[in-house]
Parts: structure tokens; C-alpha cells; sequence
């Protein structure tokens, strides 16, 4: 696969995020007095959050679930994310695509401050050229296809010559959306069928043997 441009989602496909998203949740539910089965039912790491928390609590208020949302947001920002770690095999692949020439960006719903934070600490931050997030957009009101075809445009980049790579149905549509080259890849938390129905041709092995 000649490529461009490679545009990665964070949570599921370059970390393993979900221990601290998790304890962090945990913390939150337990300080409202609120169970935490009921919420890990219905939760997932990857799609936006604010949809998410309304279908968990369909019957609340919005400014109930905003409020919940910014106190998770805050104990998060503020958890050091001590267990969050580059899955095996990604900081070479990211140096491979670098020496190669390839353009390298980010793609997340997750929001811009522990996004940055993240990749600094694992030291895959220098490797981007630009870290998309829903605040990347006014208003911060874009969908991940949306950020992904202004980025295209603004970079210069001819959406064909680039991929979207994530672990999510999301990131799928969201790069075909964007006319992109899509890569599904199963060590993160979308769902391993449904993946498979998007994608004629999954790129599913130990990422030290990729071939991009």
C-alpha cells in the first residue's frame, strides 16, 4: 500500500488506553453514587463521548449528563495515566512510515488536552504533523469525516493517496466519508465482525510486519 498520508485514531489503535478511561469512569460513577454496571453495559471507548453517556442515561437531563461528563473530563486530565501505553509494535512502526516519507497525523474524538498529553508522554508526539480533535473545528461540532477532509485540504493531500486507520466502524466510515483508503485493525475495541463487514482487506497482524 503506497500511501501519503496516514491519519490514526488514538484510543484502541496507537494506545491502550482503556485502564485509566476506566478507573478514571470508575471514580467519577462511585463519587455521584452512581453503579457502575449498569454504565460499563452500555459504554465503549472510541465513539464520542457525549452521545455515548446519553444513551447510558437516556432519561437525565442534558446539563445533568454535561456535568458528568466535564467531572470525568477533569479527574482524567488529571490522572497522570499512569497504565496508558503504545501497543507493541508502534513507535517502530511510526519511525518506519517517517523514514519512508509518509505524513503522519492523528484523528481522535477524544478531546485535544489529554490526546497531547498522551503522545508526549509515550513520546509519539514529534512523530505527528497535526493532531485532529473535536476542538480542531469551530465550535468543536465536526464529525471525525468532517475534520478528516478539511486536514486533507489544508496539507494538500489527495484523499486517495491516504488512510484512515482505526479500530471502530467510526474510523472506518469516517474515512471512506472523506474518500480515503481505510485500515481496520483488531488489538483495540471496536468489534472484530463489524470491522470485517467494512473492509474487503484487513490489515490484522503484528504491526511490526505491516506492510503500509
Amino acid at each position: 500500500m503506497n500511501l501519503d498520508g496516514c491519519f490514526f485514531d488514538l484510543d484502541g489503535t496507537l494506545c491502550d488506553t482503556a485502564p485509566d478511561i476506566v478507573a478514571c469512569w470508575r471514580q467519577t460513577l462511585e463519587t455521584r453514587g452512581l453503579p457502575w454496571e449498569c454504565f460499563e453495559a452500555g459504554f465503549r471507548i472510541g465513539p464520542p463521548l457525549e452521545p455515548t453517556i446519553r444513551g447510558i442515561y437516556p432519561d437525565r437531563a442534558q446539563e445533568w449528563i454535561a456535568e458528568l461528563i466535564s467531572e470525568f473530563r477533569a479527574m482524567y486530565l488529571d490522572c497522570g495515566f499512569p497504565k496508558t501505553r503504545p501497543y507493541p509494535g508502534i513507535p517502530e512502526l511510526l519511525e518506519e512510515l517517517r523514514k519512508r516519507g509518509v505524513r503522519l497525523f492523528v484523528a481522535t474524538n477524544k478531546s485535544r488536552a489529554p490526546s497531547l498529553k498522551i503522545l508526549r508522554e509515550n513520546g509519539l508526539l514529534d512523530y505527528f504533523e497535526e493532531v485532529l480533535t473535536p476542538e480542531s473545528s469551530t465550535g468543536g461540532n465536526q464529525t471525525k469525516a468532517e475534520l478528516l477532509k478539511s486536514a486533507l485540504q489544508r496539507h494538500g493531500l489527495t484523499p486517495s493517496s491516504c488512510a484512515m486507520i482505526g479500530d471502530t466502524p467510526g474510523d472506518i466510515q469516517a474515512g471512506k466519508a472523506a474518500g480515503m483508503q481505510t485500515v481496520g485493525v483488531l488489538w483495540g475495541y471496536g468489534d472484530p465482525a463489524e470491522l470485517k463487514n467494512l473492509i474487503p482487506s484487513l490489515l490484522l497482524h503484528n504491526l511490526k510486519t505491516q506492510q503500509f
